[in-house]
């Protein structure tokens, strides 16, 4: 049985909750791997109350916050660029690590694919550190694909993500 969440689409006010989320799961997720000045630095360019502001307001993008009790679980942040018609990219979907494995990750995922067949969106691209091996094993269970890799910087530390594809426009759905 799944604890129940409460999914909404994020207002302007839920702005610093996020950015102290992000930044609290961005660290443990990868102080083991990335030193903490290089934390740091991408910290504090990506998860300002400011930005997380300008994601929630951007009309291109969707973010997504998960509560239970009143408590902040899980968010997801989907954008949609307007250079590739019928794609979108999980840009972030994190789950604070006292609600992993209860089905949060799934019930976000269908939020979001819910909003791409909203928005006519076909395909669903993300990029994720090589080292995060449950993340890329969650988005494989779930159908993604590895379609290749790229590089992702944070701070001065040029790191590898794979890139993962879930194609929307066959019923292929999480």
């Amino acid at each position: 049985m799944t604890d129940p969440f409460d999914i909404r689409r994020a207002v302007a006010s839920d702005a610093a909750a996020l950015a102290a989320f992000a930044t609290r799961l961005f660290r443990a997720t990868y102080s083991d791997d990335t030193a903490a000045a290089d934390l740091d630095l991408y910290i504090a360019k990506a998860f300002t109350p400011d930005m997380q502001a300008a994601e929630i307001a951007d009309p291109s993008g969707a973010v997504f916050v998960a509560t239970t009790g009143g408590t902040l679980a899980g968010y997801a942040q989907l954008v949609v660029p307007a250079s590739q018609p019928g794609t979108a990219v999980l840009s972030r979907i994190y789950i604070d690590a006292d609600w992993r494995g209860r089905g949060l990750a799934k019930n976000l995922l269908d939020t979001v694919v819910a909003e791409c067949a909203a928005r006519g969106v076909q395909h669903l691209q993300l990029t994720v550190y090589e080292k995060n091996a449950r993340a890329i094993a969650f988005y494989t269970k779930v159908g993604f694909v590895v379609t290749g890799s790229t590089t992702f910087t944070v701070g001065d530390d040029v790191q590898k993500d794979v890139v993962m594809e879930l194609d929307l426009s066959v019923g292929q759905r999480p």
